[in-house]
């Protein structure tokens, strides 16, 4: 079936769910959209429609209501089992959500009543007006861009049949299945196929080292990242593409994941095999096998959907993709796995197993990884086109050297300065124009008038401030430039602080590297919904997402600018940044998850954080972090951190920061001296030991601090400092936090370092 067809049927379902939600729309609707859509609105029957609604539902929707605002879809999630509202009937909502433009901020649930928008509506049809006219000449353009506007209208309002799912996540899951029902065998008890995609090899393709790999580790990371999503997102469009699907049947692309619903016919079965060859040739072509997408299907009935059998079909999904796992790239069967290689002119300096393409030359795919690794800074659109189309390159557009899976991706700057790329889009070359700009703050709004990928993440750049830094790099031998990336060394030295009488910077010079995902994920999927079905399955799956995706690198450009994200997306994270400011934005991202989760106890991360001096492979520092992760996981309940090797509870370890001010202040208004905190340190551990001869850590404790008092401070001053250094030092920490309070102590020696 041609693709015109499908689009006309996936808008004709939108059409009917905005009818529903906002009559009052509908008619200024009809001035923005394409002809072909105008004319062919009722292409969908209303019994197609209505069957979508149940499955994604499962219950019965026959009634329809009007909630005055969204609720929070996590305020409600429990993974045990003895939780009394589990199965209670009605919940009480504490948490909702304001009828905003999805931004960074707007996508927190608020503890207090909100009032409905109506203004939200007539904001979302005038905005219309940022989708290139010319694109309506181009139906799957189009709609791609019209899905995200949806998205950013439509987030923040309920549906009509769940007031914890927003009226997007019902149009689009509910356009996903009615588009595929529509185009099934009308006699088949299992119409609907549920086709997942899984990139398998990340961190080893990201962490691949090479001789000169750390000499571009951020351009070359930066890029490593963002390619990793965007073959996840091509290989989705390539399974799109060759089934004659738009682009609202993709319900998920997150993580290296993706999920479509497709029609349940041979012939579809038959294409996605034959695309699966195609990615697995392409991926031993120019990876050698390093990295590789796995494609899952599963041949779904309608019963599947219903709240009896709902969790047997999630748990299925993940056992299907598990599966998939363990026939990487298909090479015990067709796939063409030995290549003719040779390396005339060595190994690519910056990835050991890819030749170089001539002498002390990256290969190409490596050229693409630093190409893109500039382009992100530079650039806010990405074009997806035939390899035969008619854009060309300059000033303003950026080519990768290698067609991925057939085509061509071309970065290009801002819509003013490139214009909206009329001509080859009305030629249908250009696949997709998606917009990838990182919001600067977490207040801007998303919408530009173009699709929107979050497949970006924040990347620290030199800015307008550089001549004020300047001495703080001078040990640095390379140089720097306005908006150029910021190297790891230059990212070291962010934490120093320029001395009171500006002769220099004190502080250590090094980096924090942080990694953290979610806890229990799996569980959460599979146990933790009230009244789970798939459209509360897909909400939560995008809720998720763009906590890291869409908050974080916001949250970083406003207020961490120097934190360097690897990646960020699904549920997990792994950022690199000044030692002491990736502590700090640990802290906040979990003060801040609590907050967006609805203060749900269920719900939370782990994270592991390590300190290195430059020059330590990044390969490395990624297996220490690793470690560090693993360790905080094996925390009694997870919800922890490890920090300076020790791992602890979150709440523990933000009350340790409170003591670090403390422990600065007693040392300003006491002059204590380094000498006399170094040996806490010691008796710190003694007091975590479980050895008799360790309990005399108090009398030294005391013995020290009196004599200190006695020798050092002003003697109208000794009987206080004794008081409130015993207290805040001794009872507040040692006794409290044992061998956990030299945190706060390591952190004041690095902070304080000449």
């Amino acid at each position: 079936m041609p693709v015109t067809q499908s689009c006309q049927i996936a808008f004709s379902c939108l059409y009917k769910g905005l009818k529903a939600a906002a009559p009052e729309i509908i008619n200024q609707l009809q001035n923005y959209l394409p002809t072909e859509f105008k004319s062919n609105i009722s292409v969908l029957s209303d019994e197609v429609f209505n069957k979508a609604l149940k499955l994604a539902f499962n219950p019965d929707i026959s009634s329809q209501k009007k909630y005055h605002a969204l609720s929070s879809l996590f305020e409600h999630i429990h993974i045990e089992n003895n939780k009394a509202d589990k199965h209670n009937k009605e919940v009480t909502n504490h948490y909702f959500y304001s009828a905003e433009p999805l931004s960074a901020k707007s996508i927190f649930p608020k503890k207090e009543k909100i009032e409905s928008n109506k203004s939200i509506w007539q904001n979302f049809i005038e905005q219309l007006n940022k989708i290139p006219q010319s694109h309506k000449q181009n139906l799957t353009l189009w709609l791609d861009h019209f899905d995200t506007a949806l998205q950013c209208f439509t987030s923040n309002i309920p549906s009509q049949y769940q007031q914890d799912i927003s009226l997007y996540d019902e149009l689009k899951t509910v356009t996903a299945l009615a588009t595929s029902l529509a185009l099934s065998q009308s006699d088949s008890n299992k119409p609907l196929l549920l086709i997942q995609g899984d990139f398998f090899g990340i961190q080893d393709f990201i962490f691949s080292g090479g001789s000169e790999t750390n000499k571009q580790a951020a351009k070359i990371l930066r890029g490593r990242s963002f390619q990793v999503s965007l073959f996840t997102e091509l290989a989705a469009l390539r399974v799109l593409e060759t089934l004659g699907l738009p682009s609202t049947s993709q319900l998920m692309n997150a993580a290296g994941k993706f999920l479509i619903i497709a029609p349940n016919t041979k012939e579809v079965q038959q294409k996605i095999m034959a695309v699966q060859k195609e990615l697995n040739q392409w991926f031993i072509q120019y990876t050698y096998g390093l990295v590789g997408i796995g494609i899952a299907v599963k041949a779904v009935q309608p019963t599947d959907f219903s709240a009896a059998d709902f969790n047997q079909l999630m748990k299925s999904l993940f056992q299907e993709l598990e599966w998939t796992k363990l026939q990487r790239l298909d090479l015990t069967e067709s796939t063409i796995s030995v290549q003719n290689v040779n390396y005339p002119f060595g190994a690519c300096p910056y990835n050991k197993f890819f030749p170089s393409q001539a002498e002390g030359k990256a290969s190409l795919i490596s050229q693409d990884q630093i190409a893109i690794g500039q382009s992100l800074v530079k650039k806010h659109r990405m074009i997806i086109c035939n390899e035969k189309s008619d854009i060309y390159q300059d000033q303003d557009t950026q080519h990768l050297n290698i067609p991925i899976f057939g085509y061509r991706i071309i970065f290009t700057d801002t819509q003013e300065i490139t214009g909206k790329f009329g001509g080859p889009a009305k030629a249908q070359q250009i696949k997709r124009l998606w917009d990838f700009e990182l919001p600067k703050n977490t207040q801007q709004e998303l919408w530009n008038g173009y699709a929107r990928r979050y497949i970006n993440a924040y990347i620290p750049y030199f800015d307008d401030n550089l001549a004020e830094d300047i001495e703080k790099y001078k040990n640095i031998e390379e140089g720097y430039q306005k908006y150029a990336i910021k190297t790891f060394d230059h990212l070291a030295c962010e934490d120093r602080q320029s001395l009171d009488d500006h002769t220099g910077y004190v502080g250590q010079s090094a980096l924090m590297t942080l990694k953290g995902d979610v806890d229990n994920l799996g569980t959460i999927f599979q146990k933790g919904l009230e009244k789970a079905n798939f459209a509360k399955m897909n909400a939560l799956s995008r809720q998720i997402n763009q906590f890291f995706s869409l908050w974080l690198p916001a949250y970083c450009a406003e207020k961490n600018p120097n934190i360097y994200t690897v990646f960020a997306g699904g549920d997990d994270f792994f950022l690199i940044g000044p030692w002491y400011s990736t502590q700090k934005l640990a802290f906040d991202m979990q003060t801040y998850f609590k907050h967006y989760v609805a203060e749900n106890s269920n719900i939370h991360f782990s994270a592991g954080l390590i300190m290195t001096k430059v020059g330590i492979p990044v390969p490395r520092m990624g297996e220490m972090a690793e470690e560090a992760l693993e360790q905080a996981k094996n925390i009694e309940g997870k919800n922890a951190v490890t920090l300076y090797q020790m791992s602890l509870n979150w709440e523990e370890a933000i009350k340790l920061t409170e003591l670090e001010n403390e422990i600065k202040r007693l040392a300003s208004e006491y002059k204590i001296s380094t000498s006399y905190l170094y040996s806490l340190i010691h008796l710190a551990k003694q007091a975590a030991s479980e050895n008799i001869e360790d309990t005399i850590w108090r009398s030294h404790f005391y013995y020290r601090t009196a004599r200190y008092v006695l020798d050092k401070i002003d003697k109208t001053k000794r009987e206080q400092a004794l008081a409130e250094i015993i207290h805040s030092i001794g009872y507040l920490g040692i006794e409290r936090y044992k061998a956990n309070f030299t945190i706060p102590l390591f952190n004041y020696f690095y902070l304080n370092r000449k």
